[in-house]
């Protein structure tokens, strides 16, 4: 195919254009277009035009106007990164390599020469464009070198890049470098560029030769492979064992830390090293417990294993006697397989429901479960449980296949397996881990209970292969490309002695770039040149950072690999915020993209996130599901890609693969008989038919039935079994099945038969599992594909991001991803206690620039094998869990050193819990003046304190899960005593309380301890570990508390209980210790290392105790330097001093758990408590604190008999105080305590002012004139002072006599109803006035008005949405109409309508009697085609709702039936008739048109589409009988006239009208005359609605435009659905925006409560909906008497939260 230039030209130059609009789904189209046969013969042309005979400046021209477009196109970083456009771009490179590379080779070679033209060239040149086609132009080498391997043994391409190297001048190159830098590592020339574009010092020496000794990895070891998993390049290793690793013999491959001694030099013996070391500590740990269980099932054949088993260290359950039933496929899972296994012993005799219970509990085998299936045969599988609940068929399909799955669906649901179901087996779905076709295959072959094979399930709990697999994944990977960033100083090739200069990073090294620090400096300009001097003056004046985080964050900026040490508690975090928001501010001029933040665990991710949220950072992302803010919800990765719409291309693409996953369940269940009866004769008949095409002939070319059989002269004979058995005994001849193969079926022996059978069935097997191996292969194929599909949408919103948070994990998992983000930095926080593995994953090859910030004094990371330990003698050769940022900060000999930045200023601990770790690890740690302040421990006499005690741990413990930790019991009461006394003082909330511990034992016994007490929350990882070690408790609850049940909380809501190793990072206010150890061999177990002691001891902020053995534990180093310094200062000692919050000086000593009981048993001391209680009795508890005392119930009778009064009584109580005074208080009140008597109060109590008017204090008053109020909360008013408070006078009536005795006179007739007043507190402390019985009808009622107006609320805010979901079903019903109406009929004809209705013709319709029951009618004739599905759940909704807003169903009501029982129960006659005008109406109202608008929008539709049919037969089919549905518009007329609703009487009058219409012509049972009458007062009914319209326009917005179209309806006799009018649209719109708390309520005169959206008000004249009282002017001003209800308003918004 020949194309012109000048096509060719356009061709590349219009992608170019259209791909540079950054329009994604343009780009796809143009990459997709290009790798098509077209396409590719475009670029085909494009390259034929590069000839050496051509001239330059014609080159140059080609090269501008056609490759540089084309370059330019292929190479746009959104294209470069999408997901989907992978396999067309690996097309194009493909293609550009051609025949041995030719292709490309003449392509660069002229590439090469126009890009020295362009940079040289001084009539050609242009820096710009000659930087763009350098980027460009070394883009595209590097995907053609990367995508073919042949390239590295083409010398052409090794010329190409050297003439590129010496034509184009350094600083063009320097724009391409990492590009040019990876093809050089590709193709071997010379030494790659360091990918960050710095050169090593050159004067370092090299390493000296490496020294290979040990037995080296795969081919590699003078003894040959280990087994068929070992390999020297890491890449080809299987991350889970094979079965040949497993029972291999020899030991692992482990490399050490000595570069020296491996097989390979520089980075990529770096990442062999991990690799291995990691494996073999995940790895290993299972492998050899799967081999000890491999060894019992071959050796011994009646040796029983234990149930659970401890193998270095890793907890396992055997299951026994397992039996692979059968085969399933799974749509959205894959391949399944369904095992059987014995019942556990533990299920001996119990029933189904305690089986289920058993396993519930135990949490044995639960969903994403890691199993193995050990064999007897040699064959070891690896599985993970999955639901067995199968995934249903996608809903959208029809047909007969859709029929066939559907049916599937439900065998497969009514077989899924059980564990608990039967009593002597357990059942369970399988999925494989790996998709390996040996194990398929050996599956397929012995499936079935048949079989008698001796096979196990071993369960790892807490082992989840996605936790390890993917870091593993990655650096298999990253060990093929080698593009790690920084490499020149993580893994250089060469020697170093000393420190090193880091350099700043790439991007801040372009011309003019600069830092600008307004964001750390408030504003004010500030700017960092890396390279130049700067004084921080200006930062140090206008930041709030301490001077070692200012020098920190500079230096973090000013380095491309940047190490920030900070001590605990010195902001680390806070630090990091900084220096996020600071390179923030320069997102744009740096082009950085997306920032990634990654955290070792959730909690860390989720607080940092948190701090940025709070800070101001927006475009945050989150991946990964197991946050636990709520903050973060709405941040989330898969929650934000949901609205992402994906392209039209995508779209497509999607639509294809699903179809294409539809298929495959179909192909595997057609394989699937012949799979498992591998001897059935159909498998030989097809098998046959395709390969033995004679033997076909000879034994099935007569034809056989479905069951094999051939009938000759009457008889049947199954033609493969007759063959078998009827060889002639005459023929003894015993050929081999190669001669077999040829010869005639006829001429066999019975032994050769027998034996070309049996080969016809091996390959019969063989070729179907060939087929059902292609057709998994398919569906991975498909399933990556839709991963692709997804990943694009998230690929989207990742771009987009600013900031990207992510754990170790989550970014490991997510890699193909995130390495296309293209992200400049990446931040890693606690980089102390990541794995070196993790953090290499974390520098993906875009990194520019990394920040790690952590402190290796405090924890490492954790490792499973303690033989790989640094602080292990044997295990400091792998020193495995040595961070790389402990690496950098303390590197090995040959290492460089690299410059790192500490904080130094303390902000957590008191200073003399600071000295503990200043003292011992950090001599420079400083204290702000802030912690000096921190108050002491309540309840205690000092703030730091060591109970030394001599009580031993206890012995090994007998539950095998157990025995790897250890516990202490005494430590376990003391503790819970301790934490017992410190939670009486009521002072803490329990989130200020955390306990620690060193092991996961201690902790669970614990965490039992206390749950009677408090609500226990144990951190997430804690709760990991714990289920890992099998150490989960038996009782579930775990938030029950003394004084009734407390819900359960969150780890900051409740009293927290950790491990130091699941405490790093977080802080309390209190911190209790209990070390456990205390042993005669003075063993301090997991806290010898100071890593540990210095977490444990650094997470206090005003107070810690330690309870251990000071003896056991002073062996080690840095715990003697600890316990010197507390005996030095006093606080090491065999007691406890506690402090009594009220008798300070009393002395308190505990040095046993009953000693708190005895001494100070309600937190306080031995004293009986002598304060009284509020309501003036003594307190009978012994001596506690201020706010125990005031939670105290008085058990004693305090009610006094009143004398009665029908009103508020202003008299004196006659009554006298104990005292023999007189009461104080107003007749009908409850008598106060004697310290409130007048004459025998405290001074405190007789100077209360208590007469706001006069200024009068309590003593001064005279209280026969002046009675006063005393609520319960202790404070005095005056009856004036306090009536005045309440407002009385609005109330109720009051006197104008002001001599009278009494002023109220009666209650007022309308005590106004949803008062704006808040309701009536203490007017010195806000404390409630429900005890005074005087305000008691003020108080209820304003109860009542509160929960009414709750009521307007719910109803306002539930009505729209039905009223919004009945529009789009009259709009759907409308479609329909519009869909099946004809052109010619006036009537919809029934040639479309479904077979229930073309039977209507026999079967009379009768739509009579009430609404409900022609509703019925027409949902039951047109349930075959489902067309009222959507509008009958509407219908419910709306009646449910209907009966909701009933008047009966609203608070008043409901107090009102409560009130008339209570009086009848008392015996009381009168009755109340008058309920108040509180009861809402109005939503009833507006429901109950909504029904009815309901109604007739589905007997419009049914009466138009099947009435017409019967009309067109016999009208006397055809019953329609509306009578009832008038009636029912008849009532609502009434009673919206009678509650002054002008709009709801409109809509009533409307649809009598409209009723009318729709039974004209139609009606079986009234005259012409009758029907004549009847549209005659329909016309009078509409002309009311008309006249209502016009008298009340505000409150009818639009509806005379429904008044016109209903009177053109009886006129013309034409039909059509009534359209919600445009008015009423915005009125619903109006009225949801207010439900959404962004509108205004205002309470008409007479209170009742509207919006501006139902009314008008105040653009115009407008009545109140609820009774016609005006609320609104046409100047924006409100109606006399009209207020802004700001209660409901902050109702609405409360709801809307």
């Amino acid at each position: 195919m020949r194309f012109h230039v000048v096509d060719i030209g356009k061709f590349f130059k219009m992608g170019w254009d259209l791909a540079s609009k950054e329009h994604t789904e343009t780009g796809q189209q143009i990459i997709k277009k290009l790798a098509t046969e077209e396409g590719l013969a475009m670029i085909k042309a494009l390259v034929d035009e590069q000839t050496n005979g051509v001239e330059l400046e014609t080159r140059l021209g080609i090269f501008k106007d056609r490759t540089l477009p084309f370059f330019r196109t292929i190479s746009h970083p959104d294209i470069l990164s999408s997901l989907i456009l992978e396999t067309p771009l690996d097309t194009i490179c493909t293609f550009l390599f051609g025949p041995n590379g030719r292709r490309a080779i003449n392509l660069f070679k002229a590439t090469t020469s126009a890009l020295g033209t362009l940079a040289w060239d001084e009539t050609a040149k242009d820096e710009e464009l000659a930087s763009i086609a350098v980027t460009a132009s070394l883009a595209v080498l590097e995907g053609i070198v990367e995508l073919n391997q042949g390239a590295q043994v083409i010398a052409e391409f090794t010329s190409i890049v050297n003439d590129l190297s010496t034509t184009i001048p350094e600083q063009l190159l320097q724009v391409g470098s990492r590009s040019l830098a990876r093809v050089r590592q590709r193709l071997g020339v010379g030494a790659a560029m360091p990918l960050s574009g710095d050169r090593l010092p050159e004067q370092k020496n090299h390493r000296p030769v490496f020294e290979l000794g040990g037995d080296l990895p795969g081919a590699l070891s003078e003894l040959g492979p280990r087994h068929d998993n070992d390999h020297a390049n890491i890449f080809d290793i299987k991350i889970l064992p094979t079965t040949d690793e497993i029972q291999s013999p020899r030991l692992e491959y482990l490399p050490s830390s000595d570069p020296t001694k491996q097989h390979l030099p520089g980075l990529a013996g770096l990442l062999d090293r991990q690799f291995r070391l990691l494996r073999e500590d995940t790895v290993g740990q299972f492998r050899d417990a799967v081999q000890i269980e491999f060894k019992r099932l071959t050796k011994h054949a009646n040796a029983q294993p234990p149930p659970k088993r401890q193998n270095n260290g890793v907890r396992n359950i055997i299951y026994q006697n397992v039996a692979l039933l059968r085969l399933e496929f799974d749509r959205k899972r894959g391949l399944q397989v369904v095992a059987e296994f014995d019942q556990p012993p533990a299920m001996a005799k119990k029933g189904a429901k305690e089986r289920e219970e058993w396993w519930r509990n135990t949490k044995q085998l639960q969903t994403d479960a890691f199993v193995c299936l050990v064999s007897s045969t040699g064959r070891a599988i690896f599985f993970s449980v999955c639901d067995p609940a199968p995934t249903p068929p996608p809903k959208n399909k029809n047909g007969e296949e859709h029929e066939v799955r559907l049916a599937r669906y439900r065998r497969a649901s009514d077989e899924r397996p059980n564990l608990f179901k039967h009593a002597d087996r357990a059942t369970l779905m399988l999925n494989l881990l790996e998709d390996n076709s040996e194990d398929i295959t050996w599956i397929n072959g012995h499936l079935g209970k048949a079989r008698k094979l001796r096979q196990s399930l071993v369960e790892f709990p807490g082992i989840l292969v996605p936790s390890f697999q993917p870091t593993l994944q990655a650096i298999q990977k990253m060990s093929r490309t080698l593009d790690l960033p920084f490499s020149q100083f993580i893994a250089p090739d060469i020697q170093y002695a000393g420190d090193v200069e880091v350099p700043a990073p790439a991007y801040s090294r372009r011309p003019g770039f600069a830092f600008n620090l307004e964001a750390l400096t408030g504003g004010e300009q500030l700017r960092l040149t890396p390279g130049k001097p700067f004084d921080d003056a200006k930062l140090r004046e206008r930041s709030t950072l301490d001077d070692a985080q200012r020098l920190s964050i500079i230096n973090a900026l000013k380095s491309c690999i940047a190490l920030i040490r900070g001590p605990p508690g010195t902001g680390k975090s806070y630090t990091g915020v900084a220096i996020i928001k600071a390179l923030l501010q320069n997102r744009n001029a740096a082009k950085l993209g997306p920032i990634i933040c990654v955290c070792y665990t959730n909690h860390a991710l989720d607080q940092l996130l948190e701090h940025l949220v709070k800070d101001g950072v927006e475009q945050l992302i989150r991946l990964g599901s197991r946050s636990k803010s709520e903050i973060l919800q709405d941040l989330n990765l898969h929650h934000i890609s949901k609205e992402i719409r994906p392209t039209k291309t995508e779209g497509h693409e999607k639509y294809q693969l699903y179809e294409n996953l539809d298929i495959v369940p179909d192909e595997i269940e057609e394989l699937m008989p012949g799979l498992r009866d591998p001897t059935h004769w159909s498998n030989v008949k097809d098998y046959l038919e395709t390969y033995q095409n004679s033997h076909f002939e000879q034994l099935f070319g007569r034809g056989v039935d479905e069951h094999g059989f051939l009938e000759v002269k009457g008889k049947k004979f199954n033609v493969l079994n007759s063959w078998l058995k009827g060889a002639p005994k005459r023929i003894t001849s015993t050929r081999t099945v190669s001669e077999l193969l040829r010869a005639n079926l006829k001429d066999m022996s019975g032994l050769e038969r027998s034996a070309l059978h049996k080969y016809w069935v091996q390959q019969s097997t063989k070729e179907l599992n060939r087929r059902f191996l292609h057709v998994l292969d398919s569906y991975r194929h498909i399933r990556d594909s839709l991963k692709k599909c997804h990943q694009e949408l998230d690929l989207r919103c990742l771009l987009r991001a600013h900031v990207i948070g992510v754990t170790t994990t989550g970014l490991a998992r997510n890699l193909d991803v995130l390495r296309r983000v293209r992200a400049k930095v990446v931040m890693i926080e606690e980089a102390g206690e990541v794995l070196e593995a993790h953090t290499l994953t974390a520098l993906l090859p875009s990194v520019e620039h990394a920040i790690l910030i952590g402190d290796h004094e405090q924890l490492r990371p954790q490792i499973n094998n303690y033989e790989f330990q640094h602080d292990n003698p044997r295990g400091a050769k792998f020193s495995l869990d040595i961070s790389l940022f402990e690496r950098l900060i303390h590197p090995q000999s040959g290492y460089p050193k690299l410059p790192y930045s500490s904080l130094e200023v303390q902000r957590r601990m008191y200073p003399s819990i600071a000295e503990l770790i200043r003292s011992t690890l950090y001599p420079k740690l400083q204290d702000h003046s802030s912690v000096s302040t921190h108050p002491e421990v309540y309840g205690m006499r000092k703030r730091l304190s060591w109970l030394d005690h001599n009580e031993m741990e206890d012995a090994s413990l007998s539950n095998p899960a157990q025995s790897f930790s250890k516990t202490n019991t005494w430590e376990v009461e003391m503790t819970a005593a301790l934490v017992s006394h410190l939670v009486r003082q009521g002072i803490y909330r329990n989130e200020d309380i955390a306990v620690l511990t060193p092991y996961l034992g201690q902790l669970q016994k614990l965490k039992q301890r206390l749950r009677s007490s408090f609500a226990i929350v144990v951190g997430d990882r804690d709760v990991e570990d714990l289920e890992a070690k099998g150490l989960e408790d038996d009782n579930g609850e775990e938030t029950t508390a003394t004084t009734g049940s407390v819900r359960k909380t969150t780890l900051l809501n409740a009293l927290r209980i950790a491990t130091v190793d699941n405490f790093q990072g977080e802080e309390a206010k209190v911190i209790i210790i209990s070390l456990v150890r205390s042993n005669d061999e003075r063993k301090c177990g997991f806290l010898k290392t100071s890593n540990r002691i210095n977490v444990l001891l650094s997470r206090a902020r005003n107070g810690m105790f330690v309870i251990g053995n000071a003896h056991t534990a002073r062996r080690i180093p840095m715990w003697d330097q600890v316990i010197t310094i507390l005996e030095n200062d006093g606080n090491l000692g065999q007691t406890l001093a506690l402090c009594c919050p009220r008798h300070k000086e009393t002395q308190i000593e505990v040095s046993e758990p009953d000693d708190f009981s005895i001494l100070s048993p309600e937190g306080g001391c031995d004293r009986k408590c002598i304060s009284r209680l509020r309501c003036g009795h003594a307190c009978i508890n012994k001596c506690h604190s201020e706010p125990l005392h005031d939670a105290v119930r008085c058990l004693e009778r305090c009610q006094r008999v009143k004398k009665g009064c029908d009103h508020g009584c202003p008299k004196r109580c006659s009554l006298t105080l104990s005292c023999g005074h007189q009461c104080p208080s107003v007749c009908g009140e409850i008598c106060p305590e004697v310290q409130h008597c007048q004459q025998c109060a405290h001074k405190s109590v007789k100077d209360m002012m208590v007469d706001y008017i006069m200024g009068s204090s309590y003593a001064e008053i005279h209280l026969d004139e002046s009675p006063c109020i005393i609520p319960s909360c202790g404070h005095i008013l005056t009856l004036e002072s306090m009536d005045g408070h309440v407002e009385m006078s609005k109330y109720y009536a009051m006197s104008s006599d002001t001599n009278v005795e009494n002023p109220i006179i009666a209650l007022k007739s309308s005590s106004v109803p949803f008062s704006t007043s808040e309701l009536k507190n203490c007017p010195l402390c806000r404390k409630p006035l429900r005890n005074i019985n005087r305000y008691g009808r003020i108080v209820r009622r304003a109860w009542i008005d509160e929960a009414t107006k709750k009521f307007i609320v719910w109803a306002n805010t539930h009505f729209v949405p039905l009223a919004s979901r009945m529009e789009q079903a009259e709009a759907k019903l409308r479609g329909l109409v519009a869909e099946k109406q004809t052109i010619k009929s006036p009537l919809p004809g029934h040639a479309e309508l479904s077979p229930m209705l073309e039977r209507l013709s026999l079967e009379p319709i009768r739509l009579t009697g009430s609404r409900d029951q022609q509703i019925r009618v027409c949902f039951k004739a047109q349930k075959a085609n489902a067309r009222y599905k959507d509008i009958s759940l509407l219908r419910i909704d709306i009646r449910r709702f209907l009966h909701e807003v009933d008047e009966a169903e609203q608070p008043i009501s409901r107090i009102h039936v409560l009130v008339q029982d209570a009086r009848k129960y008392r015996g009381v006659s009168t009755e109340i008739t008058d309920i108040p005008s509180v009861l809402q109406v109005r939503n009833r109202l507006l429901a109950t048109v909504l029904i009815l608008r309901c109604d007739y929008a589905i007997l419009f539709n049914f009466v138009t589409h099947s009435g017409g049919m019967a009309l067109r037969g016999n009208l006397q089919d055809f019953h329609l009988n509306l009578a009832l549905n008038r009636k029912d518009c008849e009532n609502l007329i009434q009673e919206s006239r009678s509650q002054q609703q002008p709009a709801q009487e409109v809509e009533g009058l409307l649809y009598w009208a409209r009723f009318v219409a729709l039974e004209r012509g139609r009606s079986a049972s009234l005259s012409d005359v009758d029907m004549t009458a009847l549209v005659d007062r329909a016309r009078d009914q509409i002309q009311l609605a008309r006249n209502i319209c016009n008298a009340h326009p505000g409150q009818t917005a639009g509806m005379l435009a429904e008044v016109s179209e209903a009177e053109k309806m009886l006129r013309d006799a034409t039909f059509y659905a009534p359209v919600t009018n445009s008015e009423k649209a915005a009125v619903y719109a109006a009225m949801a925006q207010s439900f959404q708390g962004t509108g205004h309520w205002y309470y008409c005169a007479n209170g009742h409560p509207f919006t501006v959206g139902e009314c008008g008000m105040p653009m115009e004249t407008a009545t109140c909906p609820q009774c016609g009282a005006t609320v609104g002017g046409t100047h924006h001003e409100p109606a006399v008497g009209v207020m802004r209800a700001v209660d409901m308003e902050a109702e609405f918004e409360r709801r809307r939260r």
